[in-house]
């Protein structure tokens, strides 16, 4: 089994969490590679020294040039795009799964990876705010020759068959689209126009995502056994939305198992300091910088 993850210097340390959570909650060994573009080695030794040993991780650095001019969606990083090159990145494997670095790992991905994904072009779970390209979260569906009514899925977590992405091109068709147009959601638009309907529907328990957990997406309504089931045994826990738990203030229901996984890393013991905190210690700092231009006399 083979996980790949992307990520950049904002990222470190969630990125550390999901690579503890996934040593924490496998009873295999697995092969990890990591791609990146500007981790600096004492960032990547301290995410190891939290390992453990437990996880054999390969780091590789990539050059951004291989992404220059393809949009990525203003809620992510240049990063997310790495995903696309898995195919040329990773030559000597025929198969991937993919994991986001706002994720956590509870249980085995044995049963995950050993899908059958009978000649589709990736297996991936229905995105929670937008199932579907039309709708308020949607996308440019006219614009990318989508079915507005077809299944679209999030990217965060992909079972990739990459020989099949080789001979499909899949890769190369996504770049070019995001080189020509700009969608909402980058590459994730990208792939699903590429794609368009080969792919297998996981359940949702591989990706719970925010609205999932929220009661907020449009699964609860369309999905409701296969969400209480996921919630019930979550084995992916994917924080989606903009209130991620190593934000101050969050109130993510399932924060706990970011926590828990937190504390296996080499930030065992962080948390966020509150922003109106923060604020207040920034104009103390400031104010105790001031020079001292009056005193007082005695009366």
């Amino acid at each position: 089994m083979h996980v790949t993850l992307a990520a950049d210097a904002e990222f470190a340390m969630p990125l550390a969490v999901t690579l503890a959570s996934l040593s924490h909650s496998q009873s295999e060994e697995i092969e990890v590679t990591v791609f990146h573009d500007d981790l600096a080695p004492a960032t990547i030794a301290r995410i190891e020294a939290g390992l453990g040993g437990r996880l054999a991780v390969r780091w590789h650095r990539v050059d951004p040039a291989q992404v220059a001019g393809a949009h990525y969606s203003t809620f992510l990083t240049r990063a997310s795009l790495f995903r696309l090159l898995l195919p040329r990145l990773l030559p000597d494997l025929d198969r991937v799964l993919y994991l986001d670095c706002d994720i956590v790992v509870t249980a085995s991905l044995r049963p995950l990876w050993e899908t059958d994904l009978d000649g589709a072009l990736l297996g991936a779970v229905r995105d929670a705010g937008s199932p579907f390209p039309a709708g308020p979260l949607g996308t440019d569906w006219r614009g990318l020759g989508l079915d507005p009514a077809t299944p679209y899925f999030n990217t965060g977590m992909l079972l990739i068959p990459l020989e099949e992405w080789r001979r499909q091109e899949v890769s190369e068709r996504a770049l070019s689209l995001l080189r020509r147009r700009q969608p909402r959601w980058g590459d994730q638009d990208g792939l699903n126009a590429v794609v368009d309907g080969r792919w297998v529907e996981l359940p949702r328990r591989w990706n719970l995502q925010s609205p999932d957990a929220l009661g907020t997406g449009l699964a609860w309504a369309l999905w409701r056994e296969d969400v209480e089931l996921a919630l019930r045994d979550p084995a992916v826990v994917h924080y989606t939305d903009r209130d991620k738990p190593w934000m101050a203030g969050c109130e993510h229901p399932l924060a706990q198992h970011w926590y828990r996984a937190l504390e296996g890393s080499d930030w065992s013991g962080w948390r966020p300091r509150h922003p109106r905190r923060r604020r207040l210690a920034r104009i103390a700092a400031g104010a105790r910088a001031l020079p001292l231009r009056y005193s007082r006399t005695a009366p």
